[in-house]
């Protein structure tokens, strides 16, 4: 909240730099993921959130991402193209990792919140014997709305540019990545939910 009042009429020519500066990039970090996605009358109706834009970085993948397989409960492999058709919210996590831990609930609770937005929330696990400590994980926290998928050796999360966990893909219906998320967000937050709603799930007619 910006309250203070200004005693100084004259703006530090370094200080109005810094402000352009954040200026632009939050102007990017928005045009990023509405552009190519939603129509340009609708994305005049539609304002990024302000966590989200602070933290919203560009996608960043190696070639074969979209082919490089991740696995289910019952070691199905499912790969980023075949999601194609709904939005989708990768989350990469671990249970060791202790902001993941943190984050995790208001995943859950946004896997609910956009599921009949045509947008998935997948938490994929970068655990080692993943299918042995994520399932009692998601018990013992009441994780109820988000399946168990997890990444062998972390090939997937090297193709989509992981640096840090938790770190969150935003991929819309078209199968187009648009921006990721480094760190831990309210995901579940009204205006977010809303946004990623109408960014990333598949376009009306």
């Amino acid at each position: 909240m910006l309250q203070s009042k200004v005693k100084n009429t004259h703006t530090h020519p370094r200080s109005r730099l810094g402000m352009v500066l954040r200026t632009a990039a939050l102007s990017f970090a928005a045009i990023l993921v509405i552009s190519g996605h939603v129509a340009s009358a609708q994305a005049d109706q539609i304002e990024i959130p302000l966590e989200l834009a602070n933290k919203l970085r560009p996608a960043v993948t190696g070639e074969g991402a979209l082919d490089t397989p991740f696995f289910n409960a019952t070691k199905e492999e499912i790969t980023i193209a075949s999601l194609k058709g709904r939005g989708v919210v990768l989350n990469f996590w671990a249970t060791w990792c202790a902001p993941c831990v943190r984050e995790m609930p208001a995943l859950d609770r946004l896997a609910v919140k956009l599921k009949e937005s045509g947008v998935d929330v997948i938490a994929v696990s970068e655990d080692r014997k993943a299918l042995k400590k994520v399932p009692p994980f998601f018990a013992a926290n009441g994780i109820d709305n988000l399946d168990v998928f997890y990444d062998v050796k972390g090939k997937l999360s090297r193709k989509v540019g992981v640096e840090g966990l938790p770190t969150t893909v935003l991929i819309n219906a078209e199968g187009q990545f648009v921006g990721r998320v480094l760190g831990v967000l309210e995901w579940d937050a009204p205006e977010t939910v809303n946004y990623l709603a109408q960014t990333l799930g598949p376009q009306k007619p």
